[in-house]
């Protein structure tokens, strides 16, 4: 196991953890409360060998964040924060919602399995929008590509372009937005 890989890893859980900490003293009314850094999921390691066994080898970052960090989904809002229609929060699915995704590529199995990471920017807003962020299974490398995503950039440099943006990279493109991402993201430090 490459260890430095496990350490980055690790240091993002850490990193997110303390974001959600401080985003829900700042009053952040997060939209699924249960959903918003649970751990690791109890049937992690069953869930990966299942998909590995039927669509290939699950990239080496995937699977140590499902293992070790779990999940995270950042949706909400704050009522005095403003200026930005799509601020693209953070969420990184859990390895259940890539099985239910692994029965209809088995019935239809053509080129990679997309293992699903989050919705895009649209439909975190509930809006109708584009394809949701991905991996492609089998592993294309240890640290793969985040397919979908604007930035294109692999799946653990998203993770720290998000934590740069206090978890809302979206922020980027909205000038004048009342978010207080610097104050969020000196406390990251």
């Amino acid at each position: 196991m490459d260890q430095s890989l496990q350490s980055r890893v690790e240091l993002l859980g850490s990193q997110i953890k303390g974001l959600c900490e401080r985003l829900a003293a700042a009053g952040y009314v997060f939209q699924y409360p249960d959903e918003v850094f649970p751990g690791p999921e109890a049937d992690a390691v069953r869930a990966i060998t299942r998909i590995e066994r039927e669509a290939g080898e699950v990239p080496l970052a995937l699977k140590l964040f499902w293992l070790h960090v779990g999940s995270v989904n950042l949706c909400g809002a704050h009522p005095a924060w403003g200026g930005c229609e799509y601020p693209d929060p953070l969420v990184v699915y859990p390895p259940s919602v890539a099985l239910a995704d692994l029965d209809d590529f088995r019935e239809e199995p053509e080129g990679s399995f997309l293992v699903p990471i989050a919705p895009d920017d649209f439909h975190k807003a509930d809006v109708s929008g584009g394809m949701y962020y991905n991996v492609s299974v089998p592993a294309v490398g240890d640290d793969p590509p985040l397919n979908d995503e604007r930035h294109d950039v692999s799946f653990l440099t998203y993770l720290e372009i998000a934590l740069a943006s206090a978890g809302f990279p979206g922020l980027e493109h909205c000038n004048g937005h009342t978010w207080p991402v610097d104050l969020l993201r000196a406390q990251a430090s």
